[in-house]
């Protein structure tokens, strides 16, 4: 459990991306030092110290993973923020007004700023058709494209100019510079990080080792290594993000996206060590936002500056029109 909550703060380069993989264990440790707890309580209880102190020992990464706040009510002033992977709108149709589904129920929770990733391909009628929508609802929408991926942004504020922090294929980052009120500026970055790359088969071969824990399963040194391979780039796409972070010291900034990895990760811990994690600072539980096969984990976030005091993060599992939920929080001004 120890190496597995380290293992995030270790950079998993080429030789050692195994280290990627060593955080997905992460629960896996905690459960297991949780049991040998409860069998200490019940049969040896003078031992049951160790998997106190054990616990103790790696507080940080459990309050990242699965964190425990009091109700925190949004105050009036706030900004509403939230992102969604919406998976390309796959399998959605417009209504007459020319609106996905997806979009209503955004519209209908009255965000004032929305990442989207994978905002259908690049160019197309269904990417004007984005631009209309959001206009129809009284949103300005900005677009930078990633290969074959985009990514999106809602705004109520007028978005001054954008541009790509940084691309792999279809993943990367893009960071929008937004006018408020009174001359006042904001940056939020839309990020995708590098996905794990696993076909449907990999998949299968992840639930079947998951729930049956056989030896059987074809391949699955190979999932593996594409596991490791994926959170290798994620961690050097992870420094490129810290970087910008870094040098936009000082102002109004906001990032959020689909990071591909869980809260026991160096690319989460790039972004948390300066920035504060909206979920763990205000959510409760482990806030699953990815909700395909066996994958009960948080993998999209919304990080923001000490300009800002979140309140009611949270991961809005009431709509299931993509593979990942959408996640919201509330941002006052400080």
């Amino acid at each position: 459990m120890w190496a597995c909550a380290a293992s995030g703060y270790a950079h998993p380069d080429q030789w050692w991306s195994v280290l990627g993989v060593l955080g997905l264990c992460f629960p896996f440790g905690v459960a297991a030092v949780v049991g040998m707890g409860v069998l200490c309580l019940l049969f040896k209880p003078k031992l049951v110290w160790i998997a106190v102190v054990g616990l103790l020992g790696c507080c940080g990464s459990l309050r990242d993973y699965c964190p425990v706040n009091l109700a925190s009510p949004p105050p009036k002033g706030c900004l509403k923020v939230m992102t969604y992977n919406v998976f390309g709108f796959s399998g959605q149709k417009p209504d007459a007004k020319g609106d996905y589904p997806a979009m209503v129920y955004l519209y209908a929770k009255k965000p004032d700023i929305v990442c989207l990733q994978e905002a259908f391909g690049v160019g197309g009628k269904q990417a004007d058709s984005l631009q209309l929508s959001a206009r129809r609802h009284g949103y300005h929408y900005r677009k930078e494209e990633l290969g074959g991926s985009v990514l999106g942004l809602l705004s109520r504020f007028p978005i001054a100019k954008s541009e790509v922090l940084f691309r792999s294929r279809t993943n990367g980052a893009a960071a929008f510079w937004l006018l408020l009120p009174g001359e006042d500026t904001i940056v939020v970055v839309n990020t995708h990080l590098e996905s794990m790359g696993l076909n449907s088969a990999d998949r299968s071969n992840y639930v079947e080792l998951l729930h049956h824990h056989t030896d059987s399963v074809k391949g699955k040194l190979g999932f593996l290594r594409k596991i490791a391979d994926a959170c290798h780039e994620r961690a050097h796409q992870g420094d490129s993000l810290a970087q910008f972070i870094d040098r936009m010291e000082g102002r109004r900034l906001i990032v959020m996206g689909d990071f591909n990895d869980t809260p026991i990760s160096y690319a989460h811990r790039q972004v948390c060590s300066r920035l504060t994690d909206a979920y763990r600072a205000t959510g409760n539980g482990i806030g699953r936002s990815f909700h395909k096969d066996a994958i009960y984990v948080r993998i999209d976030n919304i990080f923001c500056s000490s300009h800002w005091k979140p309140f009611a993060a949270m991961v809005e599992n009431s709509i299931d029109l993509s593979d990942h939920y959408p996640v919201s929080a509330y941002l006052k001004p400080q």
